[in-house]
């Protein structure tokens, strides 16, 4: 029955982590008063660090096809989704909306958490040894400060990141950021900008 649960909520990670800046944009438009100028700025550079980081752990990520140690996987196993959380909460911030960063934490417990621990049990039956070894020196959430000893040498590869649709997932990100700057709520009116 668990897993049942747990492998739904794994098929629907897509599609709610997806679609979680479109709901918070959505909101924006229906509920929310315009954002303000520095929640905007501030929630745009987490998003643009979260982008940042999703898109140099897709240079490095080759799925089960070597284990990736390397780039951003060689300091947290799990650079994506922290990625993309840190972009989820970039948004968080530049709505100022209590009730997002909520939505963020359900989306993250019901959809992030069984994402992880599935992969993490797949990864052990193809890597083995290898992956216990990366397991126990990489942190599974929280960042390591030296990098990993054993890491792969293979380096950032632009294909390697369209090929996992990082572009996609750009897109889709940078869109409704790009709307919420154009509901912008500048004090005075545009002419208050220097």
């Amino acid at each position: 029955m668990i897993e049942k649960l747990s492998e739904k909520l794994r098929e629907l990670r897509l599609v709610m982590t997806g679609m979680f800046p479109v709901v918070t944009l959505a909101a924006a438009w229906v509920l929310a008063p315009p954002p303000r100028l520095l929640s905007l700025l501030l929630g745009s550079l987490l998003v643009a660090a979260g982008m940042g980081l999703r898109l140099w752990a897709a240079g490095h990520l080759v799925k089960l096809k070597t284990l990736t140690t390397g780039g951003p996987f060689a300091y947290t196993r799990n650079p994506l989704y922290a990625g993309s959380t840190l972009a989820a909460a970039g948004f968080c911030v530049a709505s100022q909306w209590v009730w997002s960063a909520a939505l963020l934490v359900v989306v993250y417990l019901l959809c992030y958490l069984p994402t992880v621990l599935h992969e993490e049990r797949l990864l052990r039956t193809v890597y083995g040894e290898q992956y216990d070894r990366y397991r126990e020196a990489v942190p599974r959430f929280l960042v390591r400060l030296r990098p990993y000893s054993e890491r792969g040498e293979r380096g950032f590869d632009w294909r390697q990141m369209v090929r996992n649709r990082e572009l996609q997932a750009m897109v889709s990100t940078l869109v409704p950021l790009l709307l919420m700057w154009l509901r912008l709520k500048i004090p005075g009116g545009l002419g208050a900008l220097p």
